[in-house]
């Protein structure tokens, strides 16, 4: 059935407008029929109420009937109304068609440059891990004195050798932690080693704050800045790290500043940055807070050979020493491939990342007509952007040949749609939410707080005037 706009906006609370309630029926019926029930899902593009004009979108009315079998009951109309919480569809905004723009076959990548990466602590998470716990129940060679309670000892595991390894005791009568930077098997003699629980009161688990990891890697001696986390609900005592820090420079790309950096990973095997990630954005967003995670377009894998802002790098770090202060020194090399033409058919793509080919090729605000490395490439990521609003795809096996002889079509962008299918399964409805590309594609909303999971979209149920259900969708 064709679109129908409504008369009125619909918001954060999406509820049934009074204006557009079916008139009651008096009386029942007399003849024992086959009833249509018939329910509205009430859809809004919400990323328009967050531009300039946010009166002007579109109110989308989707009608899908189904029979039911009732005896002796009146029609009944069922209200649908789904409240996107998190603000979930973008449509095309009017006059910002993006221009074709086709570069050089050959990109200026330059004879390359050198970034220089200080270490830098933020208040913020950047990655959190599960750490790997080998428990003992032997003392350490010297210990302190313990309280009466429990104390328990291990080993925590960074890397898959035992050279980054530390031992650990934990009271948790006093909520102290005691680490052996050292290594030497003596957990009494680092100062620096012993931190308190912020959770003392607490008896399954404890939170210890701004420990300073030691960490050998392949380029050197680093080190972490991490809070961690043990609890013991009763199937095994577990920990968590969450690191706060990482390593960042500046680079000039084209006619711009970015901010480029490392995100170092303690747990790789073995603990080289060439594992870890590559933080990549424009200078002026450099004290934003970023992480790593399956939302984030700042960060992703460590790649030797990198494809951004038209050209193209071989990428290598060095450990550099000025007098007492550690740097890393990342290496662009500057290279030459083949390229080949990429279309993108849709629209608002705020970056385009290809995996799994001969380079990692990351695209910002791409034209609809952008040149890219020649080759196969395995996995594609796209994001989507308006206002503040961001969308995700992660298309993981979906094979993208780039040849230097003609051209290949990526089939991503918006305008972006709200999707709902219900289906009757006995006495329940199944509702089923997705958000669609212009191409038919499935994407995500990015949490505003990427170090929060995204919140699923809601919905409410009228029979009537009175309020009968309500819920939020489920991932899956």
């Amino acid at each position: 059935m064709a679109a129908t706009p409504l008369p009125y906006p619909i918001g954060w609370s999406l509820a049934r407008h009074p204006a557009a309630a079916p008139p009651r029926r008096e009386g029942r019926s007399r003849d024992r029929t086959r009833s249509v029930r018939s329910i509205f899902v009430l859809l809004r593009n919400p990323l328009d109420l967050l531009s300039r004009n946010g009166c002007d979108g579109v109110t989308v009315a989707k009608r899908m009937t189904m029979e039911q079998q009732e005896a002796s009951t009146p029609k009944a109309v069922l209200w649908l109304a789904v409240v996107l919480g998190a603000l979930l569809v973008v449509r095309a905004a009017t006059g910002s068609e993006r221009t074709a723009v086709t570069p050089a076959v050959t990109p200026p990548s330059g004879p390359g440059q050198t970034a220089y990466l200080d270490y830098q602590e933020v208040n913020y998470t950047v990655v959190a891990w599960g750490v790997p716990v080998n428990f003992r129940s032997a003392p350490f060679q010297k210990e302190p004195a313990w309280s009466a309670a429990k104390v328990i000892r291990g080993t925590l595991r960074f890397g898959n050798d035992n050279s980054n390894s530390m031992a650990f005791a934990w009271d948790r009568g006093t909520g102290k932690l005691y680490l052996d930077l050292n290594r030497n098997l003596d957990v009494t003699d680092d100062a620096a080693g012993v931190f308190v629980s912020r959770d003392r009161a607490a008896a399954s688990y404890a939170s210890f704050t701004n420990i300073r990891l030691p960490i050998k890697t392949a380029s050197g001696d680093r080190r972490f800045l991490v809070d961690l986390r043990f609890q013991d609900y009763g199937g095994g005592v577990s920990c968590t790290a969450t690191l706060h820090s990482f390593w960042q420079g500046r680079v000039t790309l084209g006619d711009e500043d970015w901010q480029i950096g490392i995100v170092a990973n303690p747990f790789g095997s073995p603990v080289s940055l060439e594992r870890s990630h590559l933080l990549l954005r424009p200078w002026a967003e450099r004290e934003e807070p970023f992480g790593v995670n399956v939302w984030s377009p700042e960060t992703f894998p460590f790649a030797g050979k990198l494809f951004v802002q038209g050209r193209a790098f071989a990428l290598a770090s060095t450990n550099e020493a000025q007098g007492d202060k550690a740097r890393l020194a990342l290496r662009l090399t500057g290279q030459q491939p083949a390229l080949g033409e990429l279309k993108i058919s849709g629209a608002m793509v705020e970056r385009v990342m290809l995996k799994g080919g001969p380079y990692l090729v990351v695209v910002f605000k791409p034209d609809t007509v952008v040149r890219v490395p020649a080759g196969r490439y395995g996995e594609f990521e796209v994001w989507l952007k308006q206002g503040d609003a961001v969308a995700h795809r992660d298309e993981v096996g979906g094979r993208l040949t780039i040849d230097a002889s003609k051209s290949a079509t990526l089939a991503a962008g918006g305008p972006l749609t709200n999707s709902v299918s219900v289906r009757r399964r006995g006495k329940f409805l199944d509702l089923s939410y997705q958000l669609v590309g212009a191409s038919g594609e499935a994407y995500q909303l990015v949490p505003r707080d990427r170090t929060q999971p995204a919140q699923p979209p809601e919905f409410t149920i009228y029979r009537g005037d009175r309020k009968i259900a309500s819920g939020k969708f489920q991932f899956g």
